[in-house]
């Protein structure tokens, strides 16, 4: 049974990003990469600079027997070692806050290069945030209408507004 945080929250990305039968990248290790080979029959690619992050969660795929669908690979989301184009989809959930604020720039543009159709960005909002991290003085949150901006270089950011966080659709590909 996959656990965590904010499992509805990631499903509904899921569901936004249409990801069943694509090629996706997930910027992050975690809860999403195993809901996407799970529940949405997809490939994924799951990278993280955390190398424990991303054993613990091919330990959990093995677990799950999924396994076989998720390629594990420690990579820097600012300097991804991707062709252009080479995923349909790629997707980043609540990582950009772990990122040192000057690198999320070249994130979102590494994300929006190695997707094909369209690429979707979650971060929390005040709320959300402080819920995760309000005792952790290394990280800071993301500014959202920062965040939109920055999308409009890569296409037309829509905008889904939840409770804690907010999801950003790119589209590349009509």
């Amino acid at each position: 049974m996959i656990e965590g945080r904010y499992l509805e929250e990631r499903r509904t990305l899921l569901r936004l990003a249409g990801v069943e039968d694509r090629e996706v990248l997930d910027i992050g290790a975690g809860p999403l990469t195993l809901i996407a080979a799970s529940e949405y029959d997809c490939f994924v690619t799951s990278i993280d600079i955390n190398t424990v992050r991303l054993k613990e969660t091919e330990r959990l795929a093995g677990e799950e027997g999924i396994a076989e669908k998720i390629y594990f690979e420690e990579a820097d989301a600012a300097d991804l070692p991707y062709g252009n184009e080479a995923f349909d989809i790629g997707i980043c959930f609540g990582a950009l806050h772990h990122m040192d604020p000057e690198t999320r720039r070249s994130v979102l543009s590494e994300l929006a290069r190695v997707s094909y159709e369209k690429f979707i960005v979650a971060e929390f909002n005040e709320a959300g945030f402080n819920e995760l991290h309000a005792d952790d003085p290394d990280l800071a949150p993301v500014d959202l209408a920062w965040l939109e901006e920055e999308l409009k270089a890569f296409g037309r950011p829509v905008v889904h507004p939840l409770e804690k966080l907010s999801i950003f659709v790119v589209e590349k590909r009509d």
